[in-house]
Formats: C-alpha cells, sequence, structure tokens
C-alpha cells in the first residue's frame, strides 16, 4: 500500500491590516463625502452672487487700480422737509446702488446709511457692501432745522474700523449747525474720525449756501436730477468712483 506524502498546506487568504486598513476606509469615507462637499460648495457660492443691478447703473463698473485701504462709505440721507419730494427717487436709487456696490466694491469694503434731519437714525449700521441688503427709510423728527451733529454722533457709535470713513450726504445742504470756517470744519472731522466728505444736491435749481462753501471748500456740490432713480444712483456710483481713485465706465 502506497502512501501518499502530504502536499504542502496553504495558509489563510492574506488580509488587509494595520495602515492599509485604515487607508482603505479612510479613502471610502472620502468618496461617500464627496457629494455632501460639492452641494455646500454650489449652495455657498449661489448665497454669494449678488443680486441682479436693474436701471442704468447696471451698465456701468468701477475700473481702474486702488489703493490698499478699504473704504467704508456712509451714506447720511437729508430726510427733512425739503427733501421730501426726492425721498421716492432716492430710496429706489439706493436699492439699485446696493447690489451695484457688492459687485464693485471689496470684501473689506463697508456700506451704512443714517437718515438725519432734527435728530438722526441708522438705516444701515455698517455691513460688508458684499452682504448689505437695501435698506427701509426709518423716519426722523423734523421741524427744528436740519442738523449734522446728530448724525455724526451716530457715526461715533459705529464699531471702530481700520478703513477709510467717507461721507457722502444726499442733500441740499440746509444745515443750521455747518462749522463756521474751514479750519473749524476740518477739526469736526477729525473729532469724528472722517476722512472725506461729499455733498450730492438732487436738482440744478437748488442753491447751496455760503456757509457750506465756506466751511467744505473741497465738498463742492455735485448736482443731478433728483427726481430720476437712475440719475440718483448713477450720481452716487460716480461719486464712489471718485472714492476709490478709481473710473465708473460702461
Amino acid at each position: 500500500m502506497t502512501t501518499l506524502a502530504p502536499g504542502p498546506r496553504f495558509g489563510r487568504s492574506p488580509r488587509l491590516g494595520g495602515p492599509s486598513r485604515r487607508l482603505w476606509w479612510t479613502l471610502a469615507a472620502l468618496l461617500l463625502l464627496l457629494p455632501l462637499l460639492w452641494l455646500l460648495f454650489t449652495n455657498c457660492q449661489r448665497q454669494e452672487d449678488p443680486a441682479p443691478v436693474s436701471g442704468e447703473l447696471g451698465g456701468y463698473a468701477l475700473e481702474g487700480k486702488r489703493g490698499k485701504e478699504c473704504l467704508r462709505l456712509t451714506l447720511m440721507v437729508d430726510s427733512s422737509g425739503s427733501m421730501q419730494d426726492y425721498a421716492g427717487a432716492r430710496d429706489a436709487a439706493l436699492a439699485r446702488l446696493v447690489p451695484w456696490l457688492a459687485t464693485n466694491l471689496r470684501d473689506t469694503d463697508q456700506l451704512s446709511v443714517v437718515d438725519f434731519a432734527e435728530t438722526a437714525t441708522v438705516r444701515l449700521p455698517p455691513t460688508t457692501a458684499k452682504s448689505a441688503g437695501a435698506p427701509a427709510a426709518t423716519g426722523v423728527a423734523d421741524g427744528g432745522g436740519t442738523l449734522l451733529e446728530p448724525a455724526l454722533a451716530q457715526v461715533d457709535a459705529f464699531r471702530r474700523t481700520r478703513c477709510e470713513t467717507a461721507l457722502l450726504l444726499l442733500s441740499d445742504a440746509q444745515v443750521t449747525d455747518i462749522p463756521t470756517s474751514e479750519p473749524a470744519a476740518r477739526a469736526l472731522l477729525r473729532k469724528h474720525r472722517i476722512s472725506d466728505v461729499k455733498l450730492l444736491v438732487p436738482g440744478q435749481g437748488i442753491e447751496v449756501p455760503d456757509s457750506w462753501l465756506t466751511a467744505f471748500p473741497d465738498a463742492q456740490p455735485r448736482k443731478f436730477d433728483g427726481y430720476d432713480p437712475d440719475a440718483t444712483a448713477v450720481a452716487i456710483g460716480r461719486t464712489v468712483a471718485e472714492l476709490t481713485g478709481q473710473k465708473l465706465s460702461r
């Protein structure tokens, strides 16, 4: 009787173990997460897309190099009785301006809006221009004269910023507490940490008082058709271009 010699013995099939096994599970988890990460990314992109700009301003853009400084643009909206005829066109222009600023300004730039007359109310606190929404008018007390100081007090209450703060007044400049001289006006701006002032006047026939021109000779009035929302929005856009050192181009 012949006895067959035992053949070779085969061990158990090799398994992934140690670092190799952990790597395999890590790759599998990443593959499962990729669709979720893509959905999150695309959703964020949609949220960051600015709203479309309506009206004539949508055909313009800021062009040219800027300095490194960021801008805090503070719109000071004269809500006194003499400006009420322009309120509808002005607020329509602001609704067009906000998405335009989101497209044309930097992530670090800010927008704020203050309504002023005898008193002042914040319509929009400093908000990054990319995320600001069109604010509604607040309504302010009127009847005792139009005053700058309450509006400047609101600006002082804003959180401190490293950005240059520029005031853009939409007003007829019939203000009763204007400084009496240019040096006094410069001291007022330093006190409130304001780097620049611009004045937009909603009508060619509006006469700006000599007291304004004496105190702020560098803030000569720029006049436009205040009954036209497009003209109002474009006038603000041109002033923003000047503040950033750029050009407003079609």
